[in-house]
Formats: structure tokens, sequence, C-alpha cells
């Protein structure tokens, strides 16, 4: 039985999340402590209370629900208060713009298995919004059959331009918040919609803990995307301070990480093009053994 489809993380495994995520956050908060004359920590903490809430960090907008913007502009209502702050989103805009980009071989690896006859379908724990604004910035959207995302919060977005052009539940569609990583029943309940068995895909990603552990669990073939996993630490501590994570979440991704010796991964690769080989080799062996 020959391998089908690929299931790819996103974040760190497409594209350096945490370095394009922690240099527009960082420089979205450094804006907002000269419009609100508000020091960076106290920034931080108001930003982590309100994604906890949320349950998500890729909120930016979450800056007009914070205490020291409802402070300073108290009776004005959010579309004004949007105003007041567009320097601070121009920034992050600006921020991502320039260093949000596909690792290299990306955009070609991804054409190649799609013209070999692999469905591509993607996987992300970000918001809807997030996940199609970014691919249809990277240019690779077309290269997807179907995109899986967690189901988000509800809430008004300040810049509706950016949903006129959204795409049908036909591209993306969300898995209930119970599927989050590293629950193997995330990959089940794709391969069962989308029509795979578990051995006919391939999955890959860049943590070992939540990533590679969730694939083998599932009976999917792992790949651990390591070039994922290198990026700047400071970056990756603005994005701690204020992560959506809970005190639990923390603990159990520590617990986690107890065990990470004994993950093994079924390959690894230090760029995305080495993930040809791999699918053409399992392919062929899944054919032999048929």
């Amino acid at each position: 039985m020959t391998i089908r489809a690929l299931i790819t993380d996103l974040d760190n495994t497409l594209y350096d999340w945490v370095t394009f995520f922690g240099l527009a956050f960082d420089a979205m908060i450094n804006e907002l402590t000269k419009l609100l004359d508000v020091d960076r920590q106290t920034l931080l903490a108001q930003f982590k209370d309100i994604h906890q809430r949320y349950g998500s960090t890729e909120t930016p907008w979450a800056a007009l629900e914070l205490p020291s913007v409802k402070l300073k502009f108290s009776n004005l209502p959010a579309s004004e208060i949007a105003q007041h702050l567009e320097p601070a989103f121009s920034a992050f805009s600006a921020a991502r713009k320039k260093h949000l980009a596909l690792y290299d071989h990306v955009a070609d690896t991804l054409e190649q298995l799609t013209r070999g006859g692999v469905t591509i379908i993607g996987h992300t724990e970000a918001l809807p919004v997030n996940a199609f604004y970014r691919l249809t910035l990277l240019g690779v959207l077309n290269r997807f059959s179907r995109i899986y995302t967690v189901e988000g919060p509800t809430v008004d977005h300040p810049f509706p331009e950016r949903l006129r052009s959204f795409p049908s539940p036909e591209l993306i569609r969300t898995l209930p918040r119970s599927e989050r990583k590293p629950n193997p029943a995330l990959l089940l309940d794709i391969c069962a919609r989308e029509g795979f068995l578990p051995k006919e895909c391939v999955y890959i990603g860049d943590s070992r803990t939540r990533d590679v552990a969730m694939a083998k669990t599932a009976g999917i073939t792992a790949v651990w995307a390591k070039y994922g996993t290198q990026y700047d630490p400071a970056l990756w501590k603005v994005i701690v301070a204020v992560t959506h994570w809970t005190s639990a979440d923390v603990e159990r991704e520590a617990k986690l990480r107890e065990n990470i010796k004994a993950i093994e991964p079924d390959f690894t690769i230090d760029q995305f093009s080495q993930l040809l080989p791999i699918v053409k080799a399992e392919r062929q062996l899944r054919d032999e053994l048929a």
C-alpha cells in the first residue's frame, strides 16, 4: 500500500514562525510602550492574560483589550481605538512582511509531491484566518487540498478586510479543541475525514514531543523537521512571556519532555526537500510489500 498523503505541520515546519512572530510581536510591543507610556513588562503580562482567555497567542488585535489601552481610551469605540493604535499594528505587519518566508525548497518540494500524486494536507493550531493569510502571502495555498485548524475563540476581527477573501469550509476545516497535539485522535480524525489509512500517510513536524510522538502513536510515518528547532532563544522568550498556555499546559509539556529521548522519529531531516526521497522510498517499500 503506497504513500498517498503528506500531512504537514505549518509553524516552524514550512516557515520560521518563532522568528517572524517573535520579531513582529516585539515590534508591536515597542510601539505600544511609546503610545501608552506603559512599561514593557506590564504590557506583556496584560497580553498573556488576554491570550489565555482566548486560548490563542496569535491575536495581536488583543491590544484593543489591554487594560492600559482601556484606561487611556476609555470613552472611545473600538474602531477609534484601533486608529490610535495603528502605529503598533503597522509595526507588527511590517515586521511580519519582512521576516515571514518559507524555508528553503518548501515551495518546489510541495510542487513535486503534488505532481507525483501525493495529497498535501495542512494542520495548525493557529486561528483559521491566520493560517489562510500566511499561506496566501507565502504563495503556497494552492498546494493544499485541505487545511485543518483548531476551533478558535469567537471574536470580532478589527480588520474585516482580511476576511473578505476567506475561503469556504471546503478548504479550511476545524477540529474540536479536544483534538490538540499530541493527541493522536487529531491525525486519525484527519485520515478518516480525508479517506486515507494511517499507513498511507507521512506526517512532518518540528516538535518531537508533540508532532513525532503523536504521529508514531497514530501509526503514521513520522518525520522530524529538525531544522525547525533552530531559532533565536531570545525570541522564544518573548513568545513564552505572552503565551496562552496555562500552568497546566506548561506542566504537561515538561512531563512530555522527560521522555523525549524515547521518542524516535522514523526519519529526521535538515531541510524540507529531504522529504522527497523519503516519500519515494516509502512508496517503493509499501508497493513491494503489497
